[in-house]
């Protein structure tokens, strides 16, 4: 199978694992939306590496589309057939515990990230970048200003851990996360 129908086939897995799903924002997006801006973000800033592109379009799956060990297991086994070890370790590394608290997945992500392959880490800011400009434009329901605010500043501490292996990717995340940073102080919501 080329590369180009690989990147394909992982499109159309991940369309298919999150096909129920949708954003938390207002707009109620369709969740693949966010998959499919990841690897486009790291596409336009010249990422071509087709493991990590695939792994952009599949970096949810284990942690938005399971609820046990069992399944994680069985996911993992599925994308490890259909796309490559590569694939699947950079998943499972940018893939939080779910079992834990969200404050202590936050604070693993920013002491790991220093830790994490250079696919994961460009895939991290690309998915911060993701993640930050829907706090822009489409917002989670019922998040006052002071959630988002402290959003961009634990994205920011998490990015930090990774920059250095693509400058104009880094370069978007600090320009993303200061527009929407005083946006949000603009417009006190």
């Amino acid at each position: 199978m080329s590369e180009l129908n690989l990147i394909f086939s992982a499109l159309e897995f991940a369309a298919d694992r999150h096909k129920c799903q949708t954003r938390k924002g207002i707009c109620k997006m369709p969740y693949i939306n966010h998959p499919i801006r990841v690897a486009k973000i790291l596409t336009d800033f010249g990422e071509t590496d087709p493991e990590l592109i695939m792994a952009a379009l599949l970096h949810d799956v284990i942690e938005d589309t399971t609820s046990n060990e069992q399944e994680i297991k069985e996911l993992s086994e599925v994308i490890l057939n259909k796309f490559g070890e590569n694939v699947l370790l950079t998943v499972l590394e940018v893939s939080d515990n779910k079992n834990l608290p969200v404050e202590e997945r936050k604070r693993l992500q920013v002491v790991h990230t220093p830790e994490l392959s250079d696919r994961s880490k460009k895939l991290k800011i690309a998915d911060k970048i993701s993640n930050i400009l829907d706090i822009k434009n489409d917002p989670p329901e019922n998040w006052p200003l002071e959630r988002k605010l402290a959003y961009l500043d634990w994205s920011k501490q998490v990015v930090n851990g990774a920059r250095g292996l693509n400058k104009n990717l880094d370069q978007y995340f600090d320009k993303v996360y200061q527009e929407t940073y005083d946006y949000l102080k603009r417009t006190k919501y």
